[in-house]
């Protein structure tokens, strides 16, 4: 179904008319459509089985994924909307996607031989492979030159497709694994072991684990902006330097109550807006950290309507029993999660004597998380001293702890 020829070349005539109307993704061939006459739009559905991407449609939103990227498109009905922005376009009981657009945005390989639009995936390349086994956690780390997709197979050995992989390095790098090439990229052979594998991406890396989660709730924090971002400025205060002192601080409260904490960053650097999302994909528990202007401090909660569909199958197999159900809990939440933490949080501003509000509208960075996850983004004044920051830290924090169920400070 996802079967994909990695370079090829388009066998046409002289003449490009017959063609113009002509999409060749992967091995198939579609159909394309051109509202108001301008950009060549594809068969969303079509190109993401032709080479593999992940792929959510809701009412309002389309998700089409290669391994951490992820490109997303407004849904319009209206030709004219479609034609002036890079929207997704339903038309005649079908999904369309621009296609140089979405090149653009998952980096696929795009051209036009003879009028026909041609989508492919660049070949990519294994550059190594770490095995790791620690509290009964065995993890395969694959590390490549570019982001690629993946499937788990069925069967014995426990195998992975790593989709579009066309070069493996000159020696194998770890003696236990076998490495074969296939029509549509490389097929991984793992030993065998105990229970089921587990898939996330990071960028440009596919790691896969299996056994017993054995580990310390982990929580992701995320201080916004950094690098040549410097976020909001006020007077000699900057959001990005704002932000990574309360992270640092919060990492602290957070470790002496024994959970795992992992910064995006822990110095001023830029993080890729892909890279903050994708730390969160084995978090319980995510939050972005920002600032504004002035003193109004406000809790963003993604819709969940937006949630990838891994997320919602997760959701549906948390209704299995006893371990099964114990082990996906560990990386996707029940519905409501994230709106359990941002009432947490409220309340642990108002401890504080801090009134915040909700807000639900769209934040991507909270759009790839698994867990309960929220942007906090907290007013100046409130952060402009340490002995604020401080208290602001120490009010994530004990929201935190109420939502884990962790009880009073320690």
């Amino acid at each position: 179904m996802w079967r994909v020829f990695i370079l090829f070349l388009l066998a046409l005539g002289p003449t490009s008319a017959q063609y113009e109307n002509l999409l060749r993704v992967g091995a198939q061939e579609g159909r394309v459509v051109r509202p108001g006459g301008a950009e060549v739009y594809g068969q969303a559905r079509l190109i993401a089985d032709a080479l593999g991407l992940g792929y959510l449609e809701t009412p309002q939103q389309l998700y089409l994924s290669l391994g951490s990227r992820v490109a997303a498109f407004e849904i319009t009905a209206q030709e004219a909307e479609a034609a002036r922005s890079s929207v997704a376009y339903r038309h005649q009981g079908e999904l369309w996607v621009p296609v140089r657009e979405l090149a653009r945005r998952l980096d696929l390989y795009y051209r036009t031989d003879f009028g026909a639009s041609v989508l492919a995936l660049h070949p990519a390349r294994l550059l190594g492979l770490e095995r790791v086994a620690a509290g009964g956690v065995e993890r395969y780390t694959l590390r490549f030159d570019r982001e690629v997709q993946a499937r788990l197979l069925p069967g014995n050995p426990p195998r992975v497709a790593l989709i579009g992989v066309q070069q493996l390095p000159d020696t194998p790098p770890d003696p236990s694994v076998g490495l074969s090439q296939a029509e549509w990229g490389t097929e991984v052979r793992l030993p065998q072991g105990e229970g089921p594998l587990r898939l996330f991406y990071l960028p440009r890396q596919v790691v896969v684990e299996r056994g017993e989660v054995r580990r310390a709730v982990r929580v992701v924090l995320d201080p916004g902006h950094g690098g040549s971002d410097v976020g909001v400025r006020v007077g000699e205060l900057r959001e990005k330097d704002l932000t990574l002192s309360l992270g640092l601080r919060l990492r602290g409260l957070l470790q002496a109550r024994g959970l795992e904490v992992i910064l995006t960053r822990e110095a001023d650097r830029s993080v890729p807006l892909l890279a903050r999302a994708q730390y969160a994909s084995t978090a319980q528990v995510f939050v972005s950290l920002h600032a504004a202007a002035g003193r109004r401090t406000t809790v963003y909660t993604h819709p969940e309507i937006q949630t990838l569909r891994l997320i919602e199958r997760g959701r549906e197999l948390l209704r299995a029993p006893g371990a099964q159900r114990e082990l996906l809990e560990r990386y996707v939440a029940p519905s409501g999660s994230s709106a359990r933490l941002a009432q947490a949080m409220l309340e642990g501003f108002a401890a504080q004597g801090v009134v915040a509000q909700v807000s639900q509208d769209a934040m991507y960075v909270l759009s790839l998380a698994g867990g309960a996850a929220v942007l906090v983004e907290v007013g100046f004044e409130g952060l402009r001293t340490p002995q604020g920051r401080d208290q602001t830290a120490a009010a994530i924090a004990q929201a935190i702890a109420s939502y884990l169920g962790l009880g009073g400070s320690r």
